[in-house]
């Protein structure tokens, strides 16, 4: 190889490993003979087809400059076998498995504008957080569940964190007595981690664990509600065993059942229960906030370790939420993804009975956006990857498989032609 050749060689993969970054400007003449200890004349030609080639280029008088060639290949590439992947990985066109917010129905414009001005609160963000959560969004909150869960508590009784399972950290220490919890299902692996971890004897479905959680507004993968019948009995059999209830108000946004479902922190005025409620779900996924109330009569047991227990959730996010709630956004926010939610789930409901109601059964509760699907068939999940729609399977035995379809994410628009391509596949 020729010495140009070298020098030619030697600053295209300076280019590649990004040594050199696109705008950047060339060593001169001079300098490259130097550090390179070759001729002026090798690194004259070096530079000429590295300027031929698309890899610098010359301005007069200036000196030569790195280009962008480089990284707009590589950006090209990177995009090209991101496709492939998503498209290997994906191997589908309509998602059915997804549980996420509708474009339609978001709120991220108007919450961008709302956190832009609590960033704008200098004084208070440049102090440490409330450990309990900011006052103005306890109070927010308390005036929140009063009205929309029939909850009567103090703002003292509610405490802020990011996520259930910084919660359940510091409810733990709060409980007394025998270490058992039992949850309904092996799907709440987050929670029962937590208290694993905590030396607790994690049990599922054992009414007589000493702290019992459930979710009242979503029992079964596809939604199904606790009956009044059945709160009574659980209220009952805590109160006469001491049992502690975490009710966890996960979708009670989206119960569309006729007759409000009323949370047993209500019904026992939070005796024996603890509450936990998120805006995640309701707000958007990003927004990691979510609360706790404390059972009645614990409220001077936290206040002892209070201290021990660094506030979580942004406070930017904290003072965003207060001022969202305080304009009454969110209840707006939640009656127009109701609407929306129900008229697609509506839809659902009727693609999928006419399409598998013959051989099969639909399983609809009355909170959520998903819905179970059980049918008589085989070989379900080679089908299922050969139709181009993504769904959850969650059961299969000899003969029969469930899976589940969500038609949160999806457009309306396409849900009947999801369902067809879905039904097509599985012949």
């Amino acid at each position: 190889m020729k010495v140009y050749e070298q020098v030619y060689e030697f600053y295209v993969k300076q280019i590649e490993d990004k040594a050199l970054k696109s705008g950047d400007k060339m060593p001169s003449i001079r300098e490259s003979e130097r550090t390179l200890n070759v001729s002026r004349t090798s690194i004259e030609t070096a530079y000429l087809q590295l300027a031929a080639d698309g890899y610098i280029y010359s301005v007069e008088k200036v000196g030569y400059f790195v280009s962008d060639m480089v990284e707009r290949a590589l950006e090209k590439e990177k995009i090209e076998v991101g496709l492939k992947e998503k498209s290997d990985i994906k191997g589908y066109i309509y998602d059915l498995a997804t549980i996420g917010e509708d474009k339609e129905v978001s709120c991220l414009q108007l919450w961008r504008r709302y956190m832009k001005s609590a960033l704008r609160q200098e004084e208070r963000l440049l102090n440490y957080p409330n450990n309990q959560g900011e006052e103005d969004l306890r109070e927010e909150i308390a005036s929140y569940v009063r009205k929309n869960r029939n909850i009567i508590c103090s703002p003292e009784d509610i405490v802020i964190g990011a996520g259930f399972q910084n919660l359940l950290s510091l409810l733990i220490p709060l409980i007394p007595g025998e270490k058992t919890i039992s949850f309904p299902t092996k799907n709440f692996a987050d929670g029962a981690t937590i208290f694993k971890n905590a030396g607790f004897t994690v049990n599922y479905r054992d009414k007589e664990s000493h702290v019992i959680y459930v979710t009242p507004s979503y029992m079964t993968k596809w939604g199904e509600v606790m009956t009044m019948k059945r709160r009574h009995e659980l209220i009952d059999h805590a109160r006469k065993n001491g049992h502690l209830i975490i009710e966890d108000d996960y979708q009670n946004e989206f119960v569309f059942s006729n007759k409000a479902t009323p949370s047993l922190y209500a019904m026992t005025g939070g005796e024996n229960i603890a509450f936990l409620g998120s805006f995640s779900r309701v707000l958007l996924p990003s927004v990691r906030i979510s609360y706790l109330i404390l059972p009645k009569g614990i409220r001077q047991e936290y206040e002892k370790i209070k201290r021990l227990y660094n506030q979580t959730a942004s406070m930017a996010e904290q003072i965003a939420l207060a001022s969202f709630l305080r304009d009454g956004h969110l209840n707006r926010h939640i009656k127009k993804m109701r609407r929306l939610y129900e008229d697609k789930r509506k839809l659902m409901y009727k693609s999928l009975k006419q399409a598998f109601g013959n051989d099969g059964e639909i399983m609809l509760g009355e909170s959520g956006m998903e819905m179970g699907v059980k049918l008589s068939r085989n070989a379900i999940n080679t089908k299922l990857t050969k139709c181009n729609v993504k769904v959850n399977v969650v059961e299969t035995s000899e003969g029969t498989a469930t899976f589940l379809v969500s038609c949160s994410k999806i457009n309306i628009e396409e849900i009947g032609e999801a369902v067809l391509k879905l039904n097509c596949g599985l012949q």
